[in-house]
């Protein structure tokens, strides 16, 4: 299902403090969006995001967007304030419209 986040730094407690979290819509919209999920996931890893625990739990709808949307909008900011944001307080990045 899920299984897949472990490769972004998601130990076996947090997968099952994700399941429990969210309802089995946001779940399965999560494994069948995989490979978009990746992408995004991916993409943060490489600008050099490391914790994503925070980004999955509170704001989820990040990882379903498009990679390429998200990458215009994190290029208006400096790259270190939004590693912060995203690894601290991910919630903020609505102040972005992010």
């Amino acid at each position: 299902m899920i299984n897949y986040l472990s490769n972004y730094n998601i130990n076996m407690n947090d997968l099952e403090e994700i399941k429990s979290k969210f309802n089995k819509d946001i779940l399965n919209k999560f494994t069948i969006m995989e490979s978009s999920v990746k992408d995004v996931l991916d993409y943060l890893k490489d600008i050099g995001i490391e914790r994503f625990k925070l980004l999955i739990l509170n704001r989820p709808d990040i990882c379903f967007m498009d990679v390429n949307i998200l990458k215009e909008k994190l290029a208006k900011f400096n790259p270190e304030l939004i590693k912060f944001i995203f690894e601290n307080e991910v919630d903020n990045l609505i102040n972005f419209d992010i």
